[in-house]
């Protein structure tokens, strides 16, 4: 709908600019939605903007861009002028309606991009190998699932990175401990699988991590094992898949509780970018950027500053010819723009890596590798907040420990259990375990989508699974509804029409809501913040219920009136459906 009036006005007030010798750009058109529904659909402030050029106040370039308006105009009822230079416009039910045609089972067709596919890399989820999932990953991985999601439904190319923590000093220690065990499995014929969960590879990577720190002959050991490990030492390595496979079989398996679509063939890990880190050293080199403090080879950027002043050093190569962090980062960033060939690059992670990657990013502009086709290809940090107890500290077990995220999605399915027990004890119980599950998952799922990103959030349970409010049960709930008028009045979807007939003061609201989905998926595109998303499908919801009150339905006035609202029944369902699918949330047909 926002495309149809932007290229309707754009035709009138490139005609203005003309008249005073004034070079139009799509910039000019300023389109806004009015704070109040009586104020309009939506709002020009073009004339703020023309103002200056044209040498006349706003209002009266509002007026005379009116009356253009006015003249030659097809879908709008009334177009009004408002101090201080406001063009409201409202659209005629014929115009509501026609576009809610198109929208009539193609939905994921109207929201898809006009513009060429691009090749979006994003970087999420980043589990660390040989630790469990705990509750601070939620939010790189489900942010990270949603963008990947919206930029496909717009129609990109998203290639997924797991950018796993499989190599180093930290895989050699567990190595060190896990190496003699799995001979000894082997002895004994045993399967590396069931004796050795990722709980129990967590508790011997500790144990290793402590006995480094309390015994220097231990910690002789462990970097005699990275060593060989890093020389390509054959069994070590075949330890070390087994240890990423034995870790990543249980990631998989929160993964798909959470509905995420990351897979094996998403994986890069550190590992993955060995090879690459000399050359990437050499290359930084050649560019005589790269000098020498302290005995590492590092990179000095004027914008970045220690407190004191003194400068903030990107070190490239460690002194004793290691690599750390920003190796194996800029390492992946050749790949990602070279071998991948990507147009645009998303890293989710939390907020403290914000200096990072603003070192990071700024580092490969220096270098001039993030360059196509004459410009330059844009790398954002999706940074996020911490997830709160309601004491308002990090997110914490009693016992002081982080949460892990596998407990914390059981505990949410099973009070989830209880909720839809009470609230529909008709259910059977396989019935009421599966509606548990989805309204559980949805529920804390949605509960940190639906926050600005970057903001900390308390987690509570009870906010999240109440059947009111801003949350996935209350959606979920919206959609069962939906889904029960068609059930309850046996209604054949083939009879249904693809618009409908005649605009209440409610019918017209709840269309216009719903035409507002592309502009809503575009700007979670553009921003990368899932929230809109989550506030539009309340807002949809809500606006649903006032309609549910106030139009019968199945016993509307006349077979022509209840046709018109089940098309919209179907419409709403359609939408809530395929917005809860962008957030990896289920769509019950019944709560």
């Amino acid at each position: 709908m926002r495309d149809r009036i932007v290229k309707e006005i754009s035709k009138h007030v490139q005609a203005y600019c003309e008249e005073i010798n004034f070079s139009f750009s799509p910039g000019l058109i300023d389109i806004q939605r009015p704070p109040k529904e009586e104020m309009g659909d939506f709002a020009l402030a073009s004339a703020m903007r023309l103002a200056k050029v044209a040498k006349k106040p706003p209002i009266e370039i509002a007026k005379i861009l009116t009356e253009k308006f006015r003249a030659n105009n097809s879908i709008f009822s009334k177009i009004e002028t408002v101090p201080p230079g406001f063009v409201n416009f409202y659209l005629n039910d014929s115009a509501i309606t026609e576009e809610l045609e198109k929208f009539f089972g193609k939905i994921g067709q109207m929201v898809k991009s006009d513009q060429k596919p691009l090749t979006v890399v994003v970087d999420y989820s980043a589990v660390n190998i040989a630790k469990q999932m705990h509750v601070g990953h939620i939010r790189s991985t489900i942010i990270g699932d949603i963008l990947a999601r919206v930029l496909e439904a717009r129609g990109e190319k998203v290639i997924a990175q797991n950018h796993l923590g499989d190599w180093g000093l930290p895989i050699a220690k567990v190595l060190w401990k896990v190496s003699p065990i799995l001979r000894d499995l082997e002895k004994n014929g045993k399967n590396p699988s069931e004796e050795l969960p990722l709980a129990k590879l967590e508790g011997i990577y500790r144990e290793a991590n402590q006995a480094c720190l309390e015994n220097k002959e231990a910690d002789d050991e462990v970097h005699k094992i990275l060593i060989q490990l890093q020389n390509g030492d054959e069994k070590l390595l075949d330890d070390w898949k087994m240890v990423t496979r034995l870790s990543m079989n249980e990631i998989y398996r929160v993964y798909r509780l959470l509905d995420v679509k990351l897979t094996e063939e998403h994986e890069r890990g550190e590992s993955f970018y060995r090879g690459l880190l000399a050359d990437t050293v050499t290359e930084i080199s050649k560019s005589g950027k790269m000098v020498e403090s302290q005995g590492a080879k590092c990179v000095f950027l004027s914008q970045f500053k220690t407190k004191d002043g003194s400068p903030l050093p990107i070190i490239v190569q460690k002194s004793d010819g290691g690599y750390n962090y920003d190796t194996f980062d800029l390492a992946a960033v050749r790949y990602r723009l070279r071998d991948l060939d990507a147009d645009r690059i998303i890293y989710v992670t939390d907020a403290r890596q914000s200096l990072h990657f603003s070192q990071l990013f700024a580092l490969t502009e220096e270098l001039g590798w993030n360059q196509k086709d004459g410009k330059k290809i844009p790398m954002e940090h999706v940074a996020f907040g911490s997830i709160l107890g309601e004491d308002g500290k990090p997110l914490k077990t009693r016992s002081g420990e982080n949460v892990k995220l596998a407990d914390l999605l059981q505990e949410a399915i099973e009070r989830s259990y209880s909720v839809v027990n009470e609230k529909n004890p008709e259910l059977s119980d396989e019935k009421k375990r599966e509606v548990a599950k989805f309204v559980g998952i949805g529920a804390v799922k949605y509960a940190d989508l639906s926050q600005n990103r970057n903001n900390d959030y308390i987690f509570s349970f009870d906010r999240m699974l109440a059947l009111n409010g801003n949350t996935a049960p209350y959606l979920q709930y919206a959609h069962a509804r939906v889904c029960s008028i068609f059930r309850k009045g046996k209604i054949d979807e083939s009879l249904i029409p693809s618009r409908p007939n005649c605009l209440a003061p409610v019918e017209r609201r709840l269309s216009l809501k719903i035409l507002q989905l592309p502009e809503i998926v575009r700007q979670v595109e553009v921003e990368l913040r899932p929230h809109y998303l989550c506030t539009y499908l309340f807002e949809l919801a809500s606006i649903f219920a006032n309609f549910y009150d106030e139009c019968p339905i199945l016993v509307a006035s006349s077979e022509s009136e209840k046709l018109s609202r089940l098309s919209l029944c179907k419409q709403v369902r359609d939408t809530i459906s395929f917005g809860l699918g962008l957030l990896g949330i289920e769509a019950p047909q019944e709560m």
